[in-house]
């Protein structure tokens, strides 16, 4: 009798188990399994619910479902210019992009109406809900022409409010008719060869690359907190050796005697690298943090964290050598063209980074406002006198230095270049970071051109053309 009754218990307590892990799966995971992009309920709901449209700012159709000859099918009417952000619905392919992370609310399903509600539950064809993004399709299509013919990404934000302006990843692809050119699209990657391969599906704007001398912003706060006097002068002879590691500039170019804003306007690795290292690795390390490395962003699709190490996220400590070539953006850094968008909107903001968001506002089918995002700042990056010195030091880069080809008629530009080392014989990285105006932001962005050679050549120009129709049509202007 014993054994039976231990046997009855051990069922009794498996059926306990089962039933706490059916109840946690279906009903407190629910909605984030029914969230999922790799969920196949959410594509095949589709047969009866009709998705949502996706708008830009300004209500132009991103994304619509249109009925042809009696089917239900998905149209982008501005082609490859929102890809790969926008991303795709199909029976077949599935999802992916805002497509995948806001099918809940383009399928009616997150914070469901009482009408959808009780159409869902009794599987009654519906009509979703509509997503008015922050994205502004004039910058946009600025942005995607501007980088067409080459590899690379840009990122536009307003500091004020952390809206995501722009969001372009080029080469890019089409996702009308996908299920037809798939096997195609797929196919042409694989005859390239590794430096050939284009990677039209790969989001590059969350891609993470050595940011180069464009971390000399970053590095700025370290220099302050660790009471270098910014009007010191330095003698920069074209290289220096730090812990028997030589720190070149680039092409061996001797800046003489700068100071901090000279420094960071004529982009002097010795004199960042002979700073920061003086500054500490504890200092360093802190005010990275204080710009997100090693963190989560918070955004509706997923960004990789940047870093500085390899070894981990968050370091506590970093060898002199190593301490020395982050400090210009070198070593093992690696941040995304989107987090340094960031970073420079935080600058612009006054040293306070804003969440960053891409949603606006979630409409029902008859245009009643069920969601809209709020500004929230993220982090406190820097204070308000830090951001001003490094902003200032970005000005004079654009009017006396490395940033100059970023420069607006009429408009005081803060900006600054990289040219960052990937590594093997190839080009460096183009980087060019900027915010305008200077003395009341609207807009930062960041632009990396792959293996584009130098910042000011190369990405500068995209990004000033960014700026210029940002300012031209008061995009995201709230006054």
């Amino acid at each position: 009798m014993r054994g039976v009754r231990q046997v009855a218990l051990g069922m009794a307590f498996s059926f306990f188990v089962l039933s706490l892990g059916l109840v946690y799966w279906q009903v407190v995971q629910a909605d984030t399994l029914l969230q999922n992009p790799a969920n196949r309920r959410l594509i095949l709901m589709e047969s009866r619910v009709t998705r949502g449209g996706i708008f830009d700012r300004n209500g132009e159709i991103i994304a619509q479902t249109q009925t042809v000859e009696g089917k239900k099918v998905r149209t982008y009417p501005k082609g490859e210019m929102f890809e790969p952000v926008l991303g795709y619905s199909s029976v077949k392919l599935g999802s992916a992009g805002l497509e995948g992370s806001l099918a809940d609310w383009l399928l009616g399903i997150k914070n469901a109406t009482p009408t959808q509600a009780v159409q869902q539950l009794f599987a009654l064809p519906r009509q979703g809900n509509d997503v008015v993004l922050t994205l502004d399709s004039r910058l946009q299509n600025i942005a995607y022409n501007a980088l067409k013919g080459k590899k690379g990404a840009a990122v536009a934000i307003d500091p004020r409010t952390g809206e995501v302006l722009a969001m372009v990843s080029q080469p890019s692809f089409n996702p009308t008719n996908l299920d037809q050119r798939w096997s195609e699209l797929i196919s042409q990657e694989e005859k390239r060869s590794l430096a050939e391969k284009q990677r039209p599906l790969e989001h590059r704007y969350f891609s993470l690359f050595p940011p180069g001398s464009t971390m000399k912003v970053v590095t700025s706060a370290a220099l302050f907190r660790s009471g270098v006097n910014t009007t010191d002068l330095y003698q920069c002879q074209g290289s220096t050796i730090i812990n028997g590691q030589v720190i070149p500039e680039q092409n061996d170019k001797a800046h003489g005697w700068v100071n901090y804003n000279m420094a960071l306007a004529e982009s002097c690795n010795t004199y960042f690298a002979t700073f920061g290292v003086q500054a500490g690795d504890k200092t360093f390390l802190s005010v990275v943090k204080g710009f997100g490395f090693g963190q989560k962003i918070p955004f509706e699709l997923n960004v990789p964290r940047s870093s500085i190490t390899k070894e981990s996220m968050n370091p506590t400590t970093l060898n002199t050598n190593l301490l020395a070539a982050s400090t210009f953006g070198q070593g093992e850094v690696l941040v995304s063209p989107f987090h340094m968008a960031l970073m420079t909107a935080g600058i612009a903001n006054h040293g306070v980074i804003m969440t960053p968001h891409i949603v606006e506002r979630v409409l029902n089918s008859s245009q009643d406002v069920l969601f809209e995002q709020k500004p929230e700042p993220w982090l406190t990056a820097l204070s308000k006198e830090e951001a001003d010195k490094i902003t200032s030091a970005m000005v004079t880069a654009v009017t006396d230095g490395t940033a100059a080809p970023g420069a607006l008629p009429n408009v005081q530009v803060a900006g600054k270049t990289g040219s960052a080392e990937p590594g093997g014989d190839v080009l460096t990285h183009a980087w060019y970071i900027s915010f305008a105006p200077a003395d009341d932001p609207q807009i930062a962005v960041a632009v990396i051109v792959e293996n584009g050679g130098t910042g000011g050549g190369n990405a500068a120009p995209i990004a000033r053309q960014i700026m210029q129709e940002a300012l031209n049509q008061k995009v995201g202007d709230k006054k």
